[in-house]
Parts: C-alpha cells; structure tokens; sequence
C-alpha cells in the first residue's frame, strides 16, 4: 500500500488567556476554533484519508494515557487518531468551552507525540505526521521535557511536523524586529486587528516556542495570516496515475509516463434522492419500455437497439455493429514532424487538459534522451507535433509536444490539438487601421482613441496588481492560488446544511465574494482611464426603427387620394418593411430569375456562414444564365446589377476570394462562348477583383487587379460605317 496518508494531532488550548479580548471582539479560542473548523472542513470535503487526533490542555480535569496523577495534568485526550468527519466537526462547535484552568503546552506536546506514534503504530499508509498547536502561549509551562520533544520530533519515522498558530513570535528586542526563523509573517497576534499587550508569561512562552520551531524546522502562522490561508475549501485528492507509454520518434523509441497536468475539475456526483421525513430510505427507481401504439406493449430492454436517423429512415445499429464500426489503433504517441514554435497557436489548443510528460521512473537511459529531446526542442525554439492513441478502443488525436525546463524539472507539455473539422470559422469586421482601407472611414479609430486603450490595458495588468511583502510587485489570480468560487459556494452550503437542517442558507463568504471582484489596485488605476475613455468615445443612444406590422402598411395615406380618411389611405412603396416583406423573406430557398437581387439578399441576412456560400454559388449560376440566355444586350443590365449586388456583399461579409474566384472564371466563359461584349461592361463598370485597398481580407494587390482588366481588353473598332440594317435582313439572321 503507498504512504501517502497524514497523521494530524491538534492542539488546543482553552486556558484562561485564550479567552481575553477587548468588548465585540473575538477571544483567541473562537478564532482558534474558526481555525480548526477549516481545518476538519478541508479535510471532509477533499475526501482526504488523513486522519485527525483532538487534544485540550487547560482543562478542569486530565484524561490521557500519561496522567499519573501528578505530571501530564490539565490535558484531555477529546478525540483518537481517526478520519475527520461530522460528529467531530460538531465536537468542536459545540463542546468546546473555555476554563479557569492554565495547561502546560510542552507536556501537551508530549501527550500529542505518545499518542500519534502508539496511534500510527502496526498501521499503513503513512507517510508523514503533523502536530498543529493552537495557542497564545500564555499559561504556565515547563521545559523538563523539551530534549525529548525536539529529540522525538527529529528522529521518528516519519518525521513529525510542526505548526503553531496563534502568536507573531519575533525577536527578542521588540515587536518591530525580524521574525523568527520558520515564522510566516510579522501580522498582529490577533486575529483581527486588535493589538493585545503581551505578558511576560506570553513572552517567555514565545521565546521557547521559538527555540523549539528553530530546532526542528517548524512554522509559525499568526491568526491574521492563518485563517485566510484555511478558508478555502480544498478539492477532493487525485491520485496521480501514470499514462506508459512509448515515445515513437522514427525507429528510435523512449519509455515515459503522461500525468495529468491540468485537467478540469468536477464534483463528485454523490447526490442521491432520499424520503425527505426519513433520509435514511433511499427510494428504488423501476423503469419500463413501451412502443408507441395503442395498446402501448411493453418491451424487454434487451430487444431494444439504438437507432441513427438518415433522413426519414431509421437505421438500426447494434452494439455488434459499433464495435466493429470503430477505429481500431494501437496504444502510441509518435512523433509526425517539427515546426517552429511561432507556428503552435495558442487559440488552436483544443481538449479537456494538459499532460505532462516525462521519463519512465528508474529508466536512466530514458531520462537521458528524453532530456537531450526536451533541450534540443528549447534551443531551436521548436515543438513537435505527434499523434497520440490513449487506448486500443481510443480515436486517434494530434497534438503539440513543448519543452518545459524548470530548475528542479524537465519534461514535455502535451496539448491536443483541433482537426479540420473542429475548427470554427466565424467571419468578424475589423477596424480599417490600415491607410490603404477604404471600406467603413468613418469607423477608424484616431491616434488618441489608439492610446487611450493602450492606458486601459496597461491599468488593468494582473502581472503586477499586488504588492508582496518585500514590496515587489505579483501577479493577481494566479490559478495555482485562485479557486474556483462555485465550488467553494456548494461547499459552504452543503456545510451549513449538515450542521443546521433547519435554517437558511448562509450568505456568501467574503472570501468567495472576493473572487468576484477585480483586484482594488486594479479598480483604482482603472477608473480615471475609464473616464477618460467615455470622452474619447462619445456614444449615442439610436432609435430603433420598428417593424411595420400589415396594419400600420394599410393605415398609411393614400398620397394619390388626399381627401380620403386618415384611417382610409393607403401609401403604395415598393419597399415595404415589415408586413408581407417579412412573410415572402421567409419563404424564399433559392436565388431565382425573377427577382435574383432581393432572393439573394434574402438568403445572407439569415447570418448563416454556410448559406451565404451556397447564396453565393447560386447566385453565380443566375448571372451566366441571364448573360448567356440574352438576346443581344437585352438583358446586360440585369446580370450587371446582380454582380455589382455579389461584388458588395462579399466585401460586406469579408468574403472577397468568393468574388473574385468567380470573376476569373467568368472572364474565360465569357470570352469562350463569344460574350466578350459583357467583360467589357464589366471593365467599364470596374467590377474587376476585389482587391486589398478594397477589403482587407483580399490577397489581391491594386496591381494585379488593374493588370487583370487590361489583359484582353481591345479598343472598340470604328473604321467603317455598316450599313443599315433592313428587316429583311434582321430575318434572315433570325
């Protein structure tokens, strides 16, 4: 069985000086029974095996094995070594209470490491032991024993941890001094502000425990850095197991392991639907199927299979047929090629994770070849992309390789990858930032617009929001010390739920409304810029134009019959909006050859990327059937219309490839089928490619689009004058 489990003796004491405190403040044991909530709290909720002993010193009686009446007083054993849970959480906010009584926190040391080493004794699964003491240090104590405990503590195994939360122990020549070694911080003793004047009792108290911190590497939190520190919930323990597999380079292969890095976390789903007057009978479910007839026939599961819809046909697909259906791969991760790391975009990771990869534990060879890769990679700024199976009934995926050096590590950062399909392409306007733009002037930004987001962004930098207590600047919501605040909020309710049935839920912690604020130095530095911003971009609040339902269409006026009742007259438009406009609009599947223009314009303004390119398509088919189908030039204008409306809304949706693929093949049609006479209307018209100056998203040049209309192009010839034509001649064309 792997060591990997805790051994937790806390200390707690409820002596007289913990139960001191300025009016409407907390005393020390409240804070210190706070503490211990968190504590157990952590714990439960993280579903940690660890377990926790509870001892007291400054009780009325003593009751622990080393009581021989004597020595060892004042001290209660209240709980053994043993899996926290809610009868202990309840042990401690309620059972509680402070005495008249001073305990010896050195003998509470000693009864706290007899009891974790005969606890621990004959059991697996321990890795380490912590004994976490509660206390201001303000009683009495003696030092007879204080050898045996630094001895105990260095030289058990496993080695016992120490941590002491309560008093800011600093040095000896004052308040104001270093603190001491191990000490995490140089707050207040109180847990909320209130500086308390220390006793010489207290001070003697500090002076050994920093003596013991000193000796055996121990830790020491005031209330004011602890609590916040022990207010989150932590998340349930994930043992790492280790993905094995080979790492395919060519011929050459290396043995590794894949952890997961960063992977998304879920609540364990242990709902379960209890009799709500009695939580202990869980009700049983029975499900049943029916066909859909009249008679509603029952039906054995097992004559049921799944069913895939292919238009109107049901094609049944039984579990025989999936397994076959599916791919089958063996387990890999080969490496298919190299590229640079300017090529890996970070907006094309895909997947629920990152893994991390590194060498197969023990295998020398492999750690030396997997670092040669791993510096190889960082050296020439390059990445590897691989495919990687998980399992033999696994789809295969492609992903990136990138090296990670850190000083105490090396290894390989594994991120998947999208496929073709996975990727989608949405189609966004931009700024015209850029000189040669003419699409959308108005909309450019000035020089002062520019800068004043350039200042918003510089204020709200997370990079250097806090300030460290060596006055250097950090980064604010850094993940490894951000949690989530959902989880915290289910956690604090489920909580108050389990120790009080009855009332309401809580409010929201401050801790967790923290969270849903940004930084205060962010807030500060941000609101002058913000202002600043509103001057920059003056908005102004636009009427919406309301849609004209049938009644308003028919109720307008009449403008040829002015003496006709208001509620009579009719106003004739041809461009309607609203009513009968919006029924045909929604009819409309095609672009037609009736009207092709409004079809057309019909079909993109349903915002469908995929309709706009079959709009498209169709509309290309009714421009060369109206050219090709004219008799003479009769219906030019018509198809020109049409390809000036094509040419617009493609430089409207940023789509200008479509038009000018199009163009190109149509110049060659054209000239073809011997209707050359329209390329020259479009070259009159300049309706040519799209190109750059246009739409940005052209990869057209203003030079190859001129170049592109003048090629072919003759000038009309007007040397002889044709006789005229009579109808007998017309005819004979005919």
């Amino acid at each position: 069985m792997a060591a990997n489990k805790e051994a937790i003796a806390i200390i707690l004491d409820v002596g007289p000086s913990m139960n001191q405190a300025p009016p409407g403040v907390a005393t020390a044991l409240e804070t210190a029974i706070e503490g211990i909530n968190m504590i157990l709290q952590r714990k439960m909720f993280s579903e940690s095996k660890d377990e926790v002993a509870l001892i007291l010193f400054g009780t009325t009686e003593a009751d622990n094995p080393l009581d021989d009446g004597r020595s060892y007083q004042h001290i209660t054993l209240k709980r053994h070594l043993a899996v926290a849970d809610f009868d202990l959480l309840q042990m401690v906010q309620t059972d509680l209470q402070p005495t008249d009584t001073p305990g010896d926190f050195v003998d509470a040391l000693v009864v706290a490491l007899d009891h974790l080493e005969n606890a621990t004794k004959g059991k697996k699964g321990f890795a380490t032991r912590r004994i976490i003491l509660f206390s201001d240090l303000g009683s009495p104590f003696g030092d007879q024993e204080l050898d045996t405990i630094i001895h105990a503590m260095q030289n058990t195994t496993p080695k016992t941890e120490l941590n002491v939360i309560g008093p800011n122990i600093t040095d000896e020549d004052g308040d104001g001094g270093d603190t001491a070694r191990g000490s995490k911080g140089g707050a207040d003793a109180h847990p909320h502000g209130a500086r308390k004047e220390k006793t010489p009792q207290q001070r003697s108290g500090e002076a050994l425990m920093k003596y013991i911190v000193d000796q055996v590497d121990g830790e020491c939190y005031s209330f004011s850095e602890a609590l916040p520190a022990l207010s989150y919930f932590q998340c349930r323990q994930v043992k790492p197991v280790a993905w094995k597999c080979q790492l395919e380079i060519g011929n050459l292969e290396i043995p590794i392991c894949g952890y997961s890095k960063v992977k998304e976390y879920k609540l364990k789903q242990s709902w379960k639907k209890v009799y709500a007057q009695n939580p202990e009978l869980v009700p049983g479910n029975l499900r049943t199927y029916h066909m859909n007839n009249e008679e509603e026939t029952e039906i054995e599961k097992e004559d049921m299979v799944e069913g895939y819809r292919y238009g109107n046909t049901i094609v049944p697909m039984t579990e025989d047929d999936k397994d076959n259906m599916k791919y089958k791969a063996e387990k890999c991760l080969k490496v298919l090629g190299f590229t640079k790391s300017e090529n890996f975009k970070r907006h094309h990771i895909l997947g629920d994770g990152v893994l991390c990869v590194t060498a197969e534990k023990g295998d020398e060879t492999a750690a030396v070849a997997l670092s040669a890769l791993i510096n190889a990679l960082y050296d020439t700024n390059t990445v590897a992309i691989a495919r990687r199976v998980y399992a033999s009934n696994s789809s295969p995926r492609i992903g990136c390789l990138i090296p990670h050096i850190k000083a105490k590590y090396e290894c390989l950062l594994w991120m998947e990858l999208p496929f073709c399909e996975d990727i989608r392409t949405f189609t966004f306007g931009s700024l015209p930032l850029h000189e040669d733009v003419v699409v959308n002037k108005k909309y450019k930004p000035t020089d002062d617009q520019l800068n004043k987001i350039d200042a918003l962004i510089d204020s709200m930098d997370l990079t250097a929001a806090l300030e460290g207590e060596d006055g250097e600047k950090e980064e604010a919501l850094k993940p490894k010390l951000t949690f989530n605040p959902y989880f915290q909020r289910v956690y604090q309710c489920l909580l108050h739920r389990a120790l009080n049935p009855v009332k309401s839920l809580p409010e929201l912690s401050p801790m967790v409304a923290d969270y849903l604020r940004p930084p205060a130095t962010v807030v500060s530095k941000s609101l002058p810029v913000l202002q600043e911003l509103k001057k920059a971009f003056k908005l102004e609040v636009l009427d919406k134009k309301k849609d004209q339902a049938g009644d308003n269409v028919f109720n307008k006026q009449n403008e040829a019959d002015t003496n006709a009742p208001p509620q009579k007259k009719l106003k004739l438009d041809d461009d309607l909006e609203g009513g009968l406009k919006n029924i045909t609009k929604a009819n409309i599947t095609e672009v037609g050859t009736v009207m092709p223009i409004e079809d057309f314009k019909a079909l993109i303004g349903r915002r469908d990327d995929d309709l706009f390119d079959e709009a498209c398509q169709q509309m290309q088919r009714r421009i060369e059937e109206i050219v090709m189908q004219s008799f003479g030039q009769q219906t030019y204008s018509k198809a020109m219309d049409c390809l000036k409306t094509l040419r617009e809304e493609c430089i409207k949706k940023l789509e200008p490839g479509v038009y000018n693929a199009f163009v190109k093949n149509f110049k060659n049609t054209l000239i073809a089928r011997s209707k050359k006479d329209f390329w020259e209307h479009i070259v009159k018209a300049k309706q040519g490619l799209i190109p750059k100056s246009e739409c940005e998203e052209s990869r057209v040049t203003q030079e190859e689009a001129d170049q592109f209309v003048a090629e072919d192009v003759k000038p009309e010839q007007t040397s002889t004058k044709q006789e005229e034509e009579t109808t007998d001649d017309l005819l004979m064309d005919l």
